[in-house]
């Protein structure tokens, strides 16, 4: 009698193990369908079909407890199981592209909804109020020697979040800069304080077409001819247009001011403009420049539900209950702002020297306070305005905040439009994840 070769017999049965092992595996798959199938349609079936299908999980659960089921058997059992579901599945079995992936991406919605709305919110700091400790959106300015290829254009998009504007005259002409008028009582009075060149407010559209918004229209008038350019609601196109026309000056307000003194704002059109004393051709651009995205970040939305705010924060508040702010109760309409917590109820503050003092001690919580005090780098000292003018004291009440801007010269804040109360507050901004430059990393 020859011997057994144990080896060959194990290779033999190798593929049979495997084949098992596989439909094990669909099998359980399966039977996780037929109770997805009960959960969401047992209302709906007859006494009779879920007879039926408890008998066919019933029979398929046996084969796979027991160690010495044969594949056919376990295949068979598969086959009744599956035609029964395909039979009283409706919508939910067999599956398909739609009902395997519309279930998971409603869940997945939820996820995200419910972390936005009870942990973290991601939000972009729309201005640089806040600079240099995040940065707002800003500009990029180009002019015909320094425009960058489409290749440059698309790395900006993806490393700064920037988008590319370009506005190209119509015709040859001479280009002015239409301006808000400053004369007493001027129709312009509500819409001046927001800039030096006029704009008008108009509505968009984004995510491709699918969520209306509201931009800034400017208009350049070349030749004969206006030139619109639609940018962001929150972006200033005043230091596009100084870098671009007048990079000898400061700021467009001081280009206003030096026109006027030389009688050079062209009064005769519809409404005063500043001659730039440049002359395109058709084709040619009359302002060209990149917006970077302004530092996106978390707000912690947690655990202001178990501490207070305190001062040397940066948190994030609505504007819809303060009087007096951009956006306010007069207005109806609902922001989000960015300032850093200057002073808490109960606290008596006031600026000196450019520093911030509270009950008589400069704030030394964080950096920004003792920096701006420092005038150090890019920090320019807090200013006397408002509220807080020079010599005078501000008392916080027992459930109110103040909130001041790092940029002190760019921030209207509370010493404009006062408190900020406690209700209005979402959160602690807590980590600066797009764009990839210095700032990246825990919010300061």
């Amino acid at each position: 009698m020859e011997p057994i070769d144990r080896t060959r017999c194990l290779n033999l049965s190798q593929p049979l193990l495997q084949k098992m092992k596989k439909l094990r595996k669909q099998a359980q798959e399966l039977l996780q369908s037929a109770r997805k199938v009960y959960d969401y349609r047992h209302d709906v079936m007859t006494e009779a079909r879920l007879k039926d299908l408890n008998q066919a999980v019933d029979e398929l659960n046996t084969l796979l407890q027991t160690t010495s089921t044969v594949a056919e058997s376990l295949q068979a059992a598969m086959q009744r199981l599956d035609a029964l579901l395909r039979k009283i599945g409706g919508k939910i079995y067999p599956k398909t592209f739609w009902s395997d992936n519309i279930e998971v991406a409603l869940v997945a919605a939820i996820l995200v909804i419910g972390v936005r709305t009870f942990f973290f919110q991601p939000f972009i700091i729309p201005t640089n109020s806040m600079y240099p400790t995040y940065s707002g959106m800003n500009a990029v300015v180009y002019d015909a020697t320094t425009s960058p290829s489409m290749l440059m254009t698309g790395i900006n998009k993806i490393r700064l979040g920037s988008n590319h504007y370009e506005a190209l005259a119509t015709q040859g002409g001479d280009v002015q800069v239409p301006v808000f008028s400053h004369a007493y009582n001027s129709a312009d009075l509500a819409m001046r304080g927001q800039g030096v060149a006029r704009f008008s407010i108009v509505q968009g559209r984004k995510w491709f077409g699918l969520m209306p918004i509201q931009l800034r229209e400017y208009a350049f008038n070349v030749g004969t001819e206006s030139v619109a350019l639609r940018v962001p609601l929150d972006f200033n196109l005043d230091d596009v247009i100084c870098q671009t026309f007048f990079p000898q000056h400061q700021s467009l307000a001081d280009v206003l001011l030096n026109q006027h003194r030389q009688q050079r704002i062209n009064v005769t059109s519809s409404a005063p403009a500043l001659l730039t004393g440049a002359t395109l051709k058709p084709g040619e651009s009359v302002v060209e420049f990149d917006i970077t995205l302004g530092d996106a970040l978390f707000v912690d939305r947690l655990s202001y539900h178990f501490k207070r705010p305190e001062a040397g924060d940066p948190f994030v508040f609505r504007t819809r209950d303060i009087r007096g702010i951009e956006g306010g109760s007069h207005n109806y309409v609902d922001k989000y702002y960015i300032k850093r917590v200057g002073g808490v109820g109960g606290e008596l503050l006031e600026i000196k020297d450019g520093a911030l003092y509270a009950d008589g001690t400069a704030r030394n919580e964080v950096a920004a306070f003792t920096d701006n005090a420092a005038r150090a780098g890019e920090y320019t000292g807090y200013i006397n305005q408002n509220l807080l003018a020079k010599g005078q004291q501000l008392f916080i009440p027992t459930d109110k905040f103040v909130a001041l801007g790092d940029n002190s010269g760019n921030s209207l804040d509370s010493r404009y439009w006062g408190f900020v109360p406690e209700h209005a507050i979402i959160g602690r901004a807590i980590f600066i994840y797009y764009p990839f430059t210095r700032r990246w990393g825990p919010a300061e």
